[in-house]
């Protein structure tokens, strides 16, 4: 009923707003006859001939004409469909209506066809003619349309409905309430009864398949030689400790006195050498055995002489004249150089300098 109400004020609205338009532009045309004949026309202003702006308008027309009947074919077919094949004297007043303009336009459209072989007068009567008989088409394409979302809304959520009442009776094979006699068992504990009821599918045969994945574990994992978990860790952790060394390697000023380790291996060993031959030796003399700087070699320290303390002594410098090399040497560089000091040979007195400093450090 609702949809009925609104399309028969539709049909009165637009009557009235059509037959008001063109009352208004007869009244309007009266007035102004005297104005319009002294000034410039409309296509003249838009840079175009008569002929031109007509075709303009004919072709806007056509297009226009064309989508109402479609739109209005389909909106037959979706009412009908919404309403069962009632109300159809309203809906045959809205396709009446619909074709009553569309058949003028394709008149009009037809009579100018046939003149535009010669120069087509085009005044501006004519065009605001065309352009109210246009906006009339646009509202009725614009109603439609509305009107065929609603109902077409509908018409898809109850195909949704159906869709999951199938899909739910495929998954659960239930028996409706109403049949639950027929598959009722004589079993009665205490007024308590039973149903023979089908396992639900979806139960079923996931629990087949659970069987045929066991057997093809089995398969894989134990005959065919299949990496198992301890193995997939193994390889997984093997993995994650080389892409920690090369995020390291990238990234050497990562490295700090918080988290600088000591290297053994003999590549990271001869690149620390190769530092403190070209920045430390200078100081420290030949392997280390002291000269302005302190002998590296013996167990006496003034700092301290662990991996922190020697990567600290070269990061930060020291008050007794060592400088900061943090500008200069990346972390990992500064780590190479204190690990290659942590293992240097003792050179003792009188080839290398006397020990200075109290602390001890045996290695």
């Amino acid at each position: 009923m609702k949809t009925l109400n609104k399309m028969k004020s539709f049909i009165i609205l637009l009557t009235s707003f059509f037959m008001g338009s063109v009352a208004l532009a007869g009244e309007t045309q009266e007035a102004v006859a005297p104005a319009v004949e002294r000034a410039r026309l409309l296509y003249e202003k838009f840079g175009m001939t008569s002929t031109q702006l007509f075709i303009v308008m004919l072709l806007v027309t056509i297009v226009l004409v064309i989508v109402v009947a479609a739109l209005s074919f389909n909106a037959k077919h979706v009412i009908e469909f919404k309403m069962n094949k009632k109300g159809q004297n309203t809906v045959k007043a809205l396709l009446l209506l619909v074709g009553l303009f569309s058949s003028t336009g394709a008149m009009a459209a037809e009579d100018a066809a046939s003149a535009v072989t010669f120069s087509v007068p085009f005044p501006d009567e004519s065009f605001y003619i065309f352009l109210g008989f246009d906006i009339i088409l646009l509202l009725i394409i614009l109603y439609l349309t509305g009107l065929m979302n609603g109902m077409l809304y509908e018409f898809v959520q109850q195909r949704k409905r159906v869709f999951w009442r199938r899909m739910s009776k495929s998954l659960t094979d239930a028996t409706p309430i109403e049949d639950e006699g027929s598959i009722l068992l004589d079993h009665d504990y205490d007024g308590i009864k039973e149903l023979d009821n089908n396992l639900p599918p979806w139960w079923k045969y996931g629990f087949y398949i659970t069987i045929v994945w066991a057997f093809g574990y089995v398969i894989y994992y134990h005959m065919l030689g299949g990496t198992l978990q301890t193995e997939e860790y193994e390889i997984a952790m093997a993995e994650a400790d080389a892409d920690i060394e090369a995020y390291k390697k990238a990234h050497p000023e990562l490295i700090t006195v918080d988290n600088v380790e000591l290297l053994t291996d003999k590549s990271a060993l001869a690149q620390g050498r190769t530092i403190f031959e070209e920045k430390c030796q200078v100081c420290h003399m030949e392997g280390g055995r002291g000269g302005v700087g302190p002998n590296l070699t013996d167990e006496n320290w003034i700092y301290e002489g662990d991996i922190k303390g020697i990567f600290e002594s070269i990061y930060g410098g020291r008050s007794n004249g060592m400088q900061p090399w943090n500008g200069i040497l990346n972390g990992a560089e500064i780590q190479a150089v204190a690990s290659y000091i942590y293992h240097l040979e003792p050179i003792l007195p009188p080839e290398g300098q006397d020990p200075k400093g109290d602390n001890i450090y045996k290695r």
